[in-house]
């Protein structure tokens, strides 16, 4: 989990104008495609000079782009090539995708992978079930962590001293109650224990219901979550409880099985090459 506010760290090697430069890029959203200096200012919270330093850098280097017609910045397509160099490089996709539209097609929803990023939920792939209502999902977007299922399922895998420091930034920057945060964490942890999966029925958006479980992939790192999600006239809480979330469970196992395979698969074949 990246933190949104700026870096500030004795570590000697870290270098602080690059910190600072890749936590302008970080600023933009799906949702907020377009941003001035002074909103780059707000979100990343360094003084406005630094911004306007930065900016003018990173438009000189391809990475942003400047619309004189609004007078703001929108990502550069260098950024496109490197999110594409990073989709690609992920070996995650090709072990996941299979799993991901059968699901879609079984549980009649939208499937996403997920990662916590910036105090919110990235997504990271999205397939739509081909007779779903669900509303679809752009990779890139961020959405929110404390309401909808796969943040909840993120904050069930979390430690105690991880879910206390998401609690801080969301109430600080979200000016959120940090009480009813903490409530929504320790019920997420109690659903997953219960039930194996966390869910959000109305609780994102009106209408809307998913589930969501964590994804423990060998050797990659990090947490990720799998999600369905879709119209609550489709997935409703008896159809999650008696099939959705069954069949959820079933594909996080089996994804998890698969990357425990290929780990295996890629020890043999570097043996055998040997």
């Amino acid at each position: 989990m990246n933190d949104s506010a700026p870096v500030s760290s004795p570590d000697r090697q870290l270098v602080n104008a690059l910190s600072r430069g890749l936590l302008i890029l970080a600023c933009f959203r799906v949702s907020r495609p377009l941003l001035t200096n002074g909103q780059l200012a707000e979100y990343s919270e360094l003084p406005r000079s630094s911004v306007s330093r930065l900016t003018h850098t990173l438009v000189k280097l391809g990475y942003l782009e400047y619309d004189s017609r609004h007078a703001a910045y929108r990502l550069g397509a260098k950024v496109l090539s490197l999110s594409y160099a990073m989709l690609g490089g992920m070996a995650m996709r090709p072990l996941i995708l299979p799993h991901m539209t059968e699901l879609a097609e079984r549980a009649n929803s939208l499937v996403a992978l997920a990662a916590c990023e910036d105090y919110s939920m990235l997504i990271v792939e999205a397939v739509m079930g081909r007779n779903t209502l669900a509303k679809p999902l752009e990779v890139g977007s961020h959405l929110a962590l404390d309401t909808t299922a796969m943040g909840r399922a993120y904050l069930a895998s979390c430690s105690a001293s991880e879910q206390k420091k998401i609690i801080q930034h969301l109430s600080k920057s979200k000016k959120r109650d940090a009480q009813e945060l903490g409530v929504a964490a320790t019920k997420a942890t109690e659903e997953y224990r219960e039930q194996g999966y966390c869910t959000s029925i109305h609780e994102w958006r009106e209408g809307v219901t998913g589930v969501a479980v964590p994804l423990y992939l060998k050797d990659f790192g990090r947490t990720m979550v799998l999600t369905c999600g879709g119209s609550a006239k489709q997935l409703t809480p008896k159809h999650i409880t008696e099939t959705i979330a069954p069949l959820l469970i079933k594909t996080a196992g089996e994804i998890e099985q698969a990357f425990k395979d290929s780990g295996t698969m890629n020890l043999l074949g570097r043996s055998r090459k040997r």
